[in-house]
């Protein structure tokens, strides 16, 4: 009798231990998915373990600010939509986040009017509200070794500025955080950024130049790498001199 209870109080321990993964393997192929979707588009859900937990909730909650969509945490039937794609899990039940749907970088035209989308910032001109910054103070149309520069006048002069190569390419975006502004311990929250991975990020001091005249610091997102940047500093310091 005392066996067959332990045998019994042993299965159930058994269980208990191997139910999530049971559920990640089986119940949560989907989950899996929006991890893995979520940290294409930037929004890191934390392991890929097919596991709603808290960091990926955390995800979710960005993703869907950053979309417009009302900021649950909660995998509802718009998000669902915004992200997973209608294929159903293959026949032996193991989903691999290869399957899942690829949202698209933003190579996408600009709209014509209104709010320019990040997924439109890859390709010159970024449309919406966005200004070459030529046509809002005395800067060249193309500033040598850096590129073409925009920026909506309503975010200045934190930005983010966006440069982009003579093919239109998008090359860095640039925040421009006035020192005044850090020793009073401001916040810079929901900064907008492009939908594409950064290569390397620089920070440093900046003494004031056309269109920010104050001393700031420039956060650099730079997309690509850290040799083709190099060939850009030259002019950067130029027009910008730290």
């Amino acid at each position: 009798m005392r066996t067959s209870k332990l045998c019994w109080l042993l299965m159930v321990i058994l269980c208990l231990a191997l139910w999530p993964v049971a559920v990640t393997a089986h119940g949560d192929w989907r989950v899996a998915q929006v991890q893995e979707l979520l940290k294409e588009a930037g929004f890191n859900p934390g392991p890929i373990d097919g596991i709603l937990g808290p960091r990926t909730k955390e995800a979710l909650r960005r993703y869907q600010a950053d979309r417009g969509l009302p900021a649950t945490g909660a995998l509802d039937e718009a998000t669902r939509q915004a992200l997973l794609p209608s294929e159903r899990p293959p026949e032996g039940g193991d989903a691999k986040p290869e399957a899942a749907q690829h949202i698209p970088l933003p190579s996408e035209p600009p709209p014509e009017a209104g709010d320019a989308k990040p997924e439109a910032w890859l390709k010159a001109p970024p449309g919406g509200d966005f200004k070459k910054v030529s046509s809002l103070v005395q800067l060249p149309d193309f500033v040598s070794g850096l590129g073409t520069l925009y920026v909506d006048p309503a975010t200045l002069p934190k930005g983010p500025f966006l440069a982009y190569d003579r093919q239109g390419n998008l090359v860095s975006s640039v925040y421009m955080l006035p020192i005044r502004d850090l020793r009073e311990r401001k916040s810079f929250n929901d900064l907008a950024v492009a939908h594409v991975k950064p290569d390397h990020v620089d920070v440093y001091a900046n003494n004031g130049h056309p269109g920010v005249p104050a001393p700031h610091y420039h956060v650099v997102l730079w997309y690509i790498s850290r040799e083709q940047a190099e060939a850009l500093v030259g002019g950067w310091r130029e027009i910008f001199p730290r």
